[in-house]
């Protein structure tokens, strides 16, 4: 099979498009024919060495799949050949997504059901599971809250935005003016800022009307503290998924965090492999009835992972970007 994978943890050069064996399923594992798959920032940051695969190097890099179950380890009932399903969170402990097959832990995989494109199942998995267990599972966004979204119209951005207004929210987001805030009302946000502004705290309390922020959909902490924590109402939380840099709380910032009893939460998929297949059984659900859309940005084959993934780190992108593994 072919399959893309490093030898040495570095950029994007470091990957190799490869012909390999075809894995063969443990105890507990499926062998999965892999339709499409998804490129995400964790990726990058195992090819890079940030978080090292416990397995060694050379290492078949990916998170996200959607395809069809072709053969079952030992002990294996949840699924059969045939099945059609997507997961997300591989790539670390177990080999990663960016080939033609791979052997995926049964309690990770969901039913990716027969409405729902492979690319779509592939782009919604690490997006939606993301936003989910921000906003619902540590976020404890209830109906009626504010919810904040920065990045409103990225890939993860984009599930979060949806997420919240299917949880009854009132969502305001952030995202560049023009397509890109134009994009995040369409999936639901009822107000949408410039990201840029000078004055961001002042625009993101207009844009809700003057209410202030239960729960805080934050993908980049270092940049946003102090606008999300002056937005926030009594008691709110602020659920950081990443950071660029060091999260500084400056004496202001934290006395406006004491006066709020603001919580300041983290979350990794990568720590959620438990709850993942649960909650990608959901999104499938919302996927198949439209309450879910799964964007794709742009599609790229196994020949093109780097260009994939430097597609990911432009600004422009509105929703995921993914790969077909037969290309």
């Amino acid at each position: 099979m072919r399959a893309v994978r490093f030898h040495e943890h570095g950029d994007e050069s470091v990957l190799t498009l490869e012909t390999v064996d075809r894995p063969e399923p443990g105890p507990g594992e499926a062998l999965v024919r892999i339709e499409a798959a998804s490129v995400n920032p964790i990726d990058t940051y195992v090819r890079e060495g940030n978080v090292s695969p416990p397995s060694g190097l050379p290492h078949v890099g990916g998170s996200d799949l959607a395809g069809v179950v072709e053969a079952v380890g030992e002990g294996v009932t949840a699924v059969e050949s045939g099945d059609r399903v997507f997961a997300t969170g591989l790539g670390l402990f177990s080999p990663g997504t960016y080939a033609e097959y791979t052997a995926a832990p049964v309690d990770q995989l969901a039913p990716l059901p027969e409405s729902v494109s492979f690319r779509e199942g592939a782009a919604a998995a690490m997006a939606f599971a993301t936003a989910w267990r921000a906003l619902v599972t540590r976020g404890d966004l209830r109906l009626g809250d504010v919810a904040l979204v920065h990045g409103a119209s990225g890939g993860v951005g984009h599930a979060a935005v949806q997420v919240a207004a299917a949880a009854g929210a009132t969502v305001v987001g952030t995202a560049r003016e023009g397509e890109p805030a134009a994009f995040a009302r369409e999936l639901g946000a009822d107000a949408v800022v410039d990201y840029r502004s000078e004055s961001l705290a002042d625009d993101i309390a207009a844009a809700a009307d003057g209410r202030e922020v239960d729960v805080v959909f934050e993908p980049q902490a270092d940049a946003h503290l102090a606008a999300n924590l002056a937005c926030l109402t009594r008691g709110g939380r602020i659920v950081v998924i990443g950071e660029n840099g060091p999260i500084t709380v400056d004496g202001g910032t934290s006395m406006a965090a004491k006066q709020a009893d603001a919580d300041l939460r983290f979350m990794s998929i990568v720590a959620s492999a438990g709850d993942q297949a649960a909650i990608l059984e959901r999104v499938g659900e919302g996927l198949a009835d439209g309450t879910f859309t799964a964007a794709i940005d742009s599609a790229f084959g196994l020949d093109a992972v780097p260009e994939a993934l430097a597609e990911l780190r432009s600004s422009g992108t509105l929703g995921k970007v993914v790969l077909d593994t037969g290309r």
